[in-house]
């Protein structure tokens, strides 16, 4: 929804010619000339970008930077955080101090395991001064900043990221924010960013690792090629499993793929991260993403004999797929391999037979994604801590970004801009990686998925 009560925001000196300025709403920014452009990512869409100014849980801003010439040639959205309310991802002060959004404890050092204790006790007592809070990045796990219009002058990203931190910093201030945060900075924003971090007070850390997935051409055997004997071994078994049990994968496209029959899956996976508004939430969910982005739904739909067994949601754009939510029923579906079908061999079918070249998977279960044949693209945030702050708060977000980055290592991600990320990945994974059978009985009855 829009932002309550917004001040008025006088353009901001930017630097380099450049300045800045606060949009209300999508609607304001098309009649400025925002205008899809081609090979958009869904992410930085108009359309998304309306679904997002929708949701009633969150309210919506948008920051603008002009050139010299006074015209926009940038913009990003933004949320204002309230409370610890809301989706955790896209909390600042709230992912401070939580592991299962930003880090790793099982790669917690023993001098880090120790401190631990006394550092959360610090940060929970600090994280009411760090509300309202401004969030630069939308839904999808990204930062969303994008040229404004094909056609307008361009700027390179070394120049628009640091004016849009500048911008983040005034515009917090301006509307009452004790802090704020980017996130979700992809390498390239990263590396524009990372030099002027502690001259503009800013608590730097790794995310975690976006999945991609470069679809090979021909057929699945050839995806398969791409990967280890012993695991070819280990999908071929999972596909077995799943056609034995009776499942099948049907693909549903447009306004319609999303039926009352994937609202019960939808609502629970939002009661697992804490927000219980049930099935009459989900399906005004599902209303608005038909009415805002309804053209690109690809949904993914395991079926049994009797009912839906799981799902999983995305968009196309272009010859690009972009993963959203997934929810799975496993007691109904135990010994079905149902995630790993739906998710990743079906969906990799489908996209060999439908000209789709790339598969976004977004961040979480990293294991699982890499396993698979994905390459982790490191995210980055960025915490503006404000004076409520303490230094158990940026002592804690150092930690998480020391676990993170070891966690990432790990599974083969490169961490420095313009690496190979994934060239050289270490063939013995992680113990719950390595076994899809011990990941699915292990997993709660709705997937962990990042793009909430």
């Amino acid at each position: 929804m829009r932002a309550n009560g917004l001040p008025p925001v006088e353009r901001i000196e930017l630097g380099a010619g450049l300045t800045g300025r606060v949009v209300a709403t999508v609607d304001l920014l098309v009649q400025e000339g925002l205008a899809a452009s081609n090979g958009e990512a869904a992410w930085t869409s108009p359309e998304w970008w309306r679904f997002v100014e929708a949701d009633p849980d969150h309210e919506s801003l948008y920051l603008v930077i002009d050139g010299a010439d006074s015209r926009p040639v940038a913009a990003a959205p933004a949320l204002i955080v309230r409370d610890t309310r809301g989706l955790l991802f896209y909390n600042g002060p709230r992912i401070i101090g939580d592991l299962s959004a930003i880090g790793s404890v099982s790669h917690l050092a023993p001098d880090e395991q120790a401190a631990l204790p006394w550092l959360t006790a610090g940060v929970e007592a600090a994280r009411p001064a760090l509300y309202p809070s401004l969030t630069v990045g939308t839904f999808g796990s990204s930062l969303g900043l994008r040229p404004f219009a094909p056609g307008r002058m361009t700027l390179p990203v070394s120049t628009v990221v640091p004016a849009l931190a500048r911008l983040a910093e005034v515009v917090a201030e301006l509307v009452g924010c004790r802090s704020h945060a980017l996130l979700y900075l992809d390498p390239e924003e990263d590396a524009a960013l990372a030099s002027d971090a502690v001259v503009a007070g800013l608590c730097r850390s790794v995310f975690g690792g976006e999945g991609v997935l470069d679809v090979p051409h021909g057929g699945f055997d050839d995806y398969l090629s791409m990967l280890p004997s012993s695991r070819r071994r280990t999908i071929r078994r999972e596909i077995r499993a799943y056609a034995e049990f009776g499942a099948r994968t049907e693909v549903g496209y447009g306004p319609g793929a999303l039926t009352d029959d994937h609202v019960r899956l939808r609502s629970a996976l939002r009661e697992k991260y804490g927000h219980t508004a049930g099935q009459t939430w989900a399906r005004k969910e599902f209303d608005t993403l038909r009415e805002t982005v309804g053209e690109r739904l690809v949904v993914f739909s395991a079926r049994g004999t009797e009912q839906i067994l799981g799902y999983l949601m995305a968009f196309r754009f272009g010859d690009v797929l972009y993963t959203r939510a997934a929810g799975f029923d496993y007691e109904a579906s135990s010994g079905a391999y149902c995630y790993f079908n739906v998710v990743y061999y079906d969906v990799i079918k489908w996209a060999q037979r439908n000209g789709v070249r790339r598969i976004h998977y977004g961040l979480g279960t990293t294991a699982a994604k890499v396993w698979r044949g994905c390459t982790l693209r490191p995210r980055w945030a960025y915490f503006g801590l404000g004076p409520g702050a303490t230094p158990d708060t940026s002592d804690m977000i150092a930690i998480q970004n020391a676990t993170a980055s070891r966690l990432l290592a790990s599974l083969g991600a490169e961490l420095e801009y313009g690496s190979m990320a994934g060239a050289e990945r270490d063939e013995t994974l992680p113990a719950d990686a390595a076994s899809s059978a011990t990941m699915s009985s292990a997993w709660p009855t709705t997937v962990n998925w990042w793009s909430l």
